[in-house]
């Protein structure tokens, strides 16, 4: 199986196309819910015991979208990115630790 690699096109803070290199589903959780009426309350994921969590978040109600499958665009676009990104492994780690967070803190209303 390969790979699962997904390409996300934002601009003005809007998604404005998802892309994959195979068929993929992809769940946006919009928790910047300022301004939107159509918001649902649901339960948050407890990533330490594997399972759902008794506290819940609001998020944008929106369904789940089919990727537009562009394998050579998707590859494109990694390899773009991946251009001298940095190999130090510190640097790395930093980028992957404030990715984390800065979903977590999202999702936390922080």
């Amino acid at each position: 199986m390969a790979e699962v690699k997904l390409v996300v096109t934002v601009s003005g803070g809007l998604i404005q196309d998802i892309f994959s290199n195979v068929p993929a589903r992809v769940l946006i959780l919009d928790c910047d819910t300022e301004g939107f009426d159509r918001l649902k309350r649901i339960r948050d994921w407890n990533f330490r015991e594997g399972a759902p969590s008794e506290e819940t978040f609001e998020a944008f109600d929106t369904m789940p979208w089919d990727a537009f499958v562009d394998p050579v665009a998707v590859e494109h676009f990694f390899k773009e990115m991946e251009k001298g990104a940095s190999d130090d492994a510190e640097d790395q780690e930093e980028i992957l630790d404030l990715q984390h967070n800065t979903g977590m803190e999202k999702r936390n209303g922080l």
